[in-house]
C-alpha cells in the first residue's frame, strides 16, 4: 500500500479506540500502538529501540510510548516526532455518540446533526472525514507511526528519529511532563543531540476560505494564578465585626476578568484576556457564620511575559482589590452608623498581600517537618480522587493554618498546570538550522504541491511543545516556589526542562472544530502532502 493508505488504515484503527483523557482508554491505545510498532520488521530485530514507560505515581498508571530508529550513518543528531494519544469525550455528538469513534460511519451520518454552513460544505466536498480524534490528533500519531515504518526500511538518513506518543495532553500534560526525564536521560547518557521536534497537531484555519496552511514556530504559555482570600469570620448579626472574603474574590474578579492589561503581545499575536475558571468560598455547610476563606483562579496565557513581571502585576491587582473593598465598606459603615441609634462595633483592617513563596517560607521557619506533613495530606487527598487544582487550594489552606500571623490577607500563587511559552527565535545555531529547514520546506511545498504554507508565531491552543525546553532567562526558582504543590503532587521538573534546548514547531495536517461534534480532518492535505513534507524535513536535517 502507499504511504497515504497506510496512514489512513492506522488512523482508522487509532480513532476506533476511545482514548478519552483520564480513562483506561489511554492505556488501551498505548498498548495498541505498541502492538503496531511490534509488527514493524525493524523493531522485531531491535527490540530495545521501542517501549512503554510508566508515569511515576500516576493514579491511572498511564504510560507513554517511544520508538527510536537509528539511521544507517551514525550520529547523535536526533529529530523528535511527537503528539498526544488522548482525546476529549464524545458526549457532544448526541445520538451519534455511539459511532463517534468510527470515522467512516461518523462521516457517513454526520449530516444527521445540525451542521453549520462551513461544516456542511466540507462534508459535501468529500475531502473531509469526521469523528472524535481525527484531527485532534490521531492523524498526527498515525503519520508519525507510518513515517517511522517507512524510514526504518532503508534508514537512509544520518542520526536518529525518535517517536514519542504521550497521554494526558487534554488534562494536565502528564505524559509529556513524564517524558522530560526520559529525553534528558538520552541526552546526558547517550549523548543525543536534539536538532528539532515536530508536534504533529493540525493547522487550524482562522477564517473560512483560507487558502493557506500554517507552521507554528511557537506555542502559547499558560499559567493559572490562584488568589486565596482570608477574611475575618463573624456572626451575621454582627456583620461589621468581620470581613467576608467573598467580597475580596468578587473584586479581584471584577478587575481581572477580561482585562486587556493582562494580555501578552508578540508581533501581531495577542493572547485573549484572562477568564476566571473557578470562584467560590470554602465554607462546606450552612451556618450563620460568615466564611473565612474564598478563592478564585484564572486562565492566563503568556507569549513573552516574565515571572517577575507577572507576579508583580498580580500582587498589585490584589492590593488594589483589597483597598477598593475596604474603602467601599468604610463608606457603607459610616452611612450605617449615622442612622444607627446605638453604638456599633466594627473592625479596622489594613490591606495585606503576600505570595505563596513568602508564606511557606515563614511557615517552614517554625514548622521544620511541614513538607512531610503536607505530603501525607496530599496522599490522602489523592485517595479521595481530588483534582490537582483542589489539592493546591487545600495546600494553601493548610499552609495558612500553620502561619502564626493570622490576619485578613490575599495570598497570590500559581497552581497546575503550567505551560511555558516557547518560540523559535533563531538565537542559537540549533534554532537557526531548524528555521532554515522550515523556510526550505515552505518553498518545497509550494513548488511540488502548490500548497501555500505560512509561518505563524504561536500555536494558540496550548500544546506539549511547551515541554521541549524552557527559556534559560526565566527565574526558575521563583516560578517553582510560587507553584503550589511543586515537587509534591505536581511533577514538572523545571530544572530538567531548562537543560533541554530543543527547537520545535507545531506542524501537522489541517483540522477544524477541535472538541466539537464537527471535528474533522482534511484528507488530501493531511494524509498526502504533510507526510511528504515530514520526509523532506527529516532527510534535510538528518543528512
Amino acid at each position: 500500500m502507499s504511504l497515504q493508505n497506510n496512514i489512513y488504515s492506522t488512523l482508522k484503527q487509532l480513532v476506533a479506540v476511545p482514548s478519552v483523557t483520564g480513562t483506561e482508554g489511554e492505556n488501551i491505545i498505548c498498548e495498541k500502538i505498541y502492538d503496531v510498532l511490534s509488527g514493524i520488521p525493524y523493531f522485531k530485530k531491535n527490540q530495545k529501540n521501542y517501549g512503554l514507560s510508566t508515569i511515576d505515581q500516576d493514579p491511572l498508571e498511564r504510560k507513554f510510548i517511544w520508538a527510536i530508529v537509528n539511521g544507517k550513518e551514525e550520529s547523535k543528531d536526533t529529530l523528535i516526532l511527537t503528539g498526544h494519544i488522548d482525546v476529549v469525550e464524545a458526549d457532544g455528538f448526541g445520538h451519534l455518540e455511539p459511532i463517534a469513534f468510527d470515522l467512516e460511519e461518523c462521516t457517513k451520518r454526520i449530516t444527521e446533526l445540525n451542521l453549520d454552513e462551513e461544516a456542511l460544505r466540507d462534508f459535501l466536498s468529500g475531502e473531509w472525514i469526521f469523528g472524535r480524534g481525527t484531527a485532534d490528533m490521531k492523524a498526527g500519531i498515525a503519520t508519525n507511526i507510518e513515517i517511522i515504518r517507512e524510514l526504518s526500511e532503508n534508514r537512509n538518513f544520518k542520526g536518529n528519529l525518535l517517536f514519542l506518543g504521550v497521554p494526558g495532553e487534554e488534562s494536565n500534560s502528564e505524559g509529556m511532563i513524564a517524558s522530560v526525564p526520559f529525553l534528558l536521560d538520552l541526552q546526558e547518557k547517550e549523548g543525543y543531540n536534539y536538532v528539532g521536534a515536530i508536534v504533529s497537531e493540525c493547522s487550524i484555519p482562522k477564517s473560512e476560505g483560507e487558502k493557506f496552511k500554517r507552521i507554528y514556530i511557537g506555542t502559547v504559555g499558560k499559567i493559572m494564578p490562584l488568589f486565596f482570600c482570608v477574611g475575618k469570620e463573624t456572626h451575621v448579626g454582627e456583620s461589621l465585626k468581620g470581613l467576608n472574603p467573598n467580597l475580596l474574590v468578587s473584586e479581584i474578579n471584577r478587575i481581572l476578568e477580561a482585562n486587556p492589561d493582562f494580555c501578552d503581545k508578540v508581533n501581531d499575536k495577542i493572547t485573549p484576556p484572562p477568564m476566571v475558571l473557578k470562584q467560590t468560598d470554602l465554607k462546606e455547610i450552612y451556618s450563620v457564620q460568615s466564611p473565612l476563606f474564598a478563592i478564585s483562579y484564572y486562565n492566563l496565557l503568556t507569549l513573552n511575559k516574565s515571572e517577575e513581571e507577572l507576579i508583580s502585576e498580580l500582587k498589585d491587582l490584589a492590593f488594589k482589590a483589597f483597598s477598593n473593598i475596604l474603602s467601599d465598606i468604610k463608606e457603607k459603615r459610616e452611612r450605617f452608623l449615622e442612622s444607627c441609634c446605638e453604638e456599633a462595633q466594627y473592625i479596622e483592617v489594613e490591606p495585606y498581600v503576600m505570595t505563596y513563596k513568602d508564606l511557606i517560607s515563614k511557615v517552614k521557619e517554625k514548622e521544620k517537618n511541614f513538607e512531610d506533613y503536607i505530603r501525607e495530606k496530599v496522599k490522602n487527598w489523592e485517595k479521595e480522587k481530588l483534582d490537582s487544582q483542589t489539592i493546591s487550594i487545600n495546600i494553601v489552606k493548610e499552609t495558612y493554618e500553620k502561619y502564626e500571623n493570622k490576619r485578613p490577607m490575599i495570598i497570590v500563587s500559581f497552581i497546575p498546570p503550567y505551560y511555558p511559552h516557547k518560540h523559535l527565535d533563531g538565537e542559537d545555531e540549533k534554532s537557526r538550522r531548524f528555521m532554515d529547514v522550515i523556510e526550505k520546506t515552505i518553498q518545497y511545498a509550494k513548488e511540488n504541491f502548490d500548497e501555500t504554507i505560512i509561518k505563524d508565531d504561536f500555536f494558540m491552543g496550548i500544546s506539549d511543545l511547551s515541554y521541549t525546553g524552557i527559556n534559560g532567562k526565566q527565574d526558575l526558582d521563583n516560578w517553582a516556589s510560587n507553584i503550589v504543590g511543586y515537587g509534591i503532587n505536581y511533577d514538572l521538573n523545571l530544572e530538567a526542562l531548562s537543560k533541554l534546548n530543543i527547537p520545535g514547531i507545531v506542524f501537522g495536517g489541517e483540522g477544524k472544530d477541535f472538541h466539537k461534534s464537527t471535528e474533522r480532518l482534511n484528507v488530501p492535505y493531511s494524509l498526502k502532502v504533510v507526510p511528504e513534507l515530514y520526509k523532506y524535513i527529516i532527510h534535510y536535517i538528518l543528512r
